[in-house]
């Protein structure tokens, strides 16, 4: 786990504008993300997690605590049942996860591209596009629980999806860390 003191964190959003975490830490794998998250508790450290960014305005004030940013990467593809099956990786640009799928003539993302973001909050938000939503494709989500640090994997029925909604954002804020998605 790289961490970090006094981290802007204007740099690391889609808006370039706001304050700095007290510390950062750029997690590359989910055993950084559990690292982190042991590191927050031993010192009664408030946590944030952060992705890609979008969405977000950090006050000019900063966070006096830990910010955890998802950098896990990659996208694999397989075909467990004759059907491909594509896992990626939390900190993975969305865009760029539908760019791939589509180029290898895959069907299901497409309607979502130029959704910004990374990969890992698609579910949180169940985002959607053009009459079309993440929850019509997703298999699972592996998750941290940030109150057990235990590793978990969702169905999508698990994850209870509404209109722009999951269990993630509505029914469990903040508990979980997603850190792959399978579609």
């Amino acid at each position: 786990m790289e961490l970090r003191e006094h981290a802007p964190l204007g740099p690391l959003t889609t808006l370039g504008v706001g304050g700095s975490a007290r510390y950062l830490a750029v997690a590359r794998s989910e055993a950084d993300i559990v690292e982190a998250l042991g590191w927050a508790a031993q010192r009664g450290a408030p946590v944030r997690v952060l992705g890609g960014g979008s969405n977000l305005v950090v006050a000019d004030a900063g966070f006096d605590g830990l910010v955890i940013a998802v950098g896990l990467r990659g996208v694999v593809y397989s075909s467990p049942r004759g059907d491909a099956l594509l896992t990626a990786q939390a900190g993975e640009p969305w865009d760029a996860v539908v760019e791939s799928a589509v180029s290898r003539g895959l069907a299901g993302l497409e309607g979502l591209s130029g959704i910004p973001g990374s990969a890992g909050a698609t579910p949180i938000q169940n985002v959607g596009a053009y009459g079309q939503e993440v929850a019509e494709t997703v298999a699972s989500v592996r998750v941290i629980d940030r109150e057990t640090r235990a590793l978990l994997e969702l169905s999508a029925k698990d994850c209870r999806f509404a209109y722009r909604d999951s269990f993630f954002k509505s029914q469990a804020p903040e508990r979980y860390i997603v850190t792959e998605l399978a579609a």
